[in-house]
Order: structure tokens, then sequence, then C-alpha cells
């Protein structure tokens, strides 16, 4: 078998299982958006090989843990009818902002904050190979919400960062009526910041497919 052949037979089944993994979920994904997450998929495997991009090396562990679940909060958006800025922090290897991206395309611009050069290459990499024109990478590290100020957005995610003193501070950032979508649960989430301020309400918990965990919507007023 060719390289060619092989690389073929490699696309057609990724997109079939994530195509399946999304309708048990209730979400139908059109061939744009599946040469998408081709592309970042495509992308992970071959940048995974140079540095160290997820610790999640099984295939299928990967498309349910990173693709599907990130696919399930773009998902929950458009529930909502959520739109604009979509800030994600510490983005890493592109999730979950860049599967959100990909199903939610009024969450634009995106802003990708990681403060690894090597993981902001990759994003950067990523973004050309997706050519989406109204998304960027930037590189900085959070300690707090003073380092966010000057990035306030509409929508805003993270995944694997403890986000509690920002939770605490009520999200400055994030403009009056804009979403927060966290991956946990509502007793990691009050561990970690306490009890929410005023000016944040807890809109919906949607449980994660054979997970305890589940994707939080928050909503600022």
């Amino acid at each position: 078998m060719s390289n060619f052949q092989e690389n073929s037979r490699k696309e057609c089944i990724f997109k079939c299982e994530i195509s399946e993994l999304a309708k048990t979920a209730s979400i139908c994904l059109n061939n744009k958006q599946l040469d998408e997450l081709e592309i970042h998929n495509n992308l992970l495997e071959s940048w995974g090989r140079k540095i160290n991009l997820t610790a999640i090396q099984r295939s299928g562990e990967l498309l349910r843990r990173h693709f599907l679940e990130s696919l399930i909060a773009g998902h929950l958006l458009l529930t909502y009818g959520a739109s604009g800025a979509l800030m994600d922090l510490g983005s890493g290897n592109g999730f979950p902002g860049v599967p959100m991206g990909v199903l939610c395309r009024n969450a634009r611009p995106l802003v990708l904050v990681e403060s690894s050069q090597k993981r902001a290459a990759f994003l950067r990499a990523l973004l050309r190979e997706l050519r989406w024109d109204q998304a960027r990478v930037d590189v900085r590290r959070v300690t707090g919400d003073s380092n966010l100020l000057d990035l306030r957005c509409r929508l805003f995610t993270s995944r694997g960062v403890n986000v509690g003193k920002l939770v605490q501070a009520g999200l400055p950032f994030l403009e009056a009526g804009g979403f927060c979508v966290l991956f946990g649960s509502v007793r990691n989430l009050e561990l970690e910041a306490g009890p929410l301020p005023e000016c944040l309400l807890l809109k919906e918990v949607v449980p994660l497919p054979g997970r305890q965990t589940g994707i939080l919507l928050l909503q600022r007023y």
C-alpha cells in the first residue's frame, strides 16, 4: 500500500469515527467541519512526534476525551445562541478552543492563550492549516485576572488550567452577558473558587459520556 493510500485510509477512519461519536451527542458534522477536525488530528500526530502535546496516546480515547468533549462544549454554545470573541486559556494542543470554533462559527475572533512557546508554535501552524483569519495565538503567562484585562471577550473557556482565582474575581475580562465554559464538576469548582460571586450564574451542567465530570456553563451579569 502506498503512502497516499495509507493516509487516505487513516483520514477516512478518523472522519467516520468522529462523525459517529458526534452523533451519539446529537451533533451532526458537515464535510467542512470534518475536514477541519481532520487537519487538527493530522497535525497532532505529526507534531506529537516532536513535542509532547497530549498525555493521551490511544486514538479512541483522544477522540472521546479531546475532540468529542470539545465539540459538546461548542454545541452548548450553539444551543444558547452564543457569539463573539472566544478566549481559550491554556489552549496547548488546541483543545477545547479549536473544535469549539469548528462547530460554533459565530465564536469569533478566536484567541488561543498559551504560555509555552513550543505549543504556541503548534497552534500557529494549526491556524495556518485551517486558514482561519479570525483567529490568533497570544503567548503569555497568566497568574491572575489582571493579566487578561486587555483580552476582553464574550466567550471564555479553559481546560487543564486552575481558573479558581479568575472565577473568584468574577471573570472581569468577560463581557456582561457573556458565557464561560469550564470542564469538571460543581464540587471541584467550589473547592477551587469558593461560592460563585454574584456576577456569575451557573446556567447548566452537561454530563460527559462515560465520565463523572461534565461541562459547566456560567454566565456573567
